[in-house]
């Protein structure tokens, strides 16, 4: 039925948006530790390297799929914001973690 429809559709939101926030507060200590020492010493750049050329190519996929159709792209864009939330904001991020200090 169309209510159990929605039901799943909005649980699916719910998980997309706990996994934005589990996934920028990742960073966070990170940049803390790095605040606090003044030194990115010890850090992987490599794993860091990895995680931004693959949340970039992620976040990417999702903008280049976008319909055509101007009535779509809002929807489009809605449906897929915790995930374009959580690539972009975490390469966001990992940019701070690679060059600061």
């Amino acid at each position: 039925s169309q209510n159990s429809l929605d039901m799943i559709e909005m649980s699916g939101f719910i998980c997309g948006y706990i996994s934005s926030v589990f996934y920028l507060g990742s960073r966070f200590p990170q940049l803390y530790k790095n605040f606090q020492r003044r030194s990115t010493e010890g850090t992987s750049y490599l794993l860091f390297a990895l995680a931004m050329m693959g949340n970039c190519t992620y976040g990417l996929s999702l903008v280049l799929k976008m319909p055509a159709t101007k009535s779509f792209q809002a929807l489009y864009f809605v449906h897929h914001l915790p995930w374009l939330i959580g690539s972009f904001g975490v390469l966001f991020l990992d940019v701070f973690v690679s060059f600061s200090w």
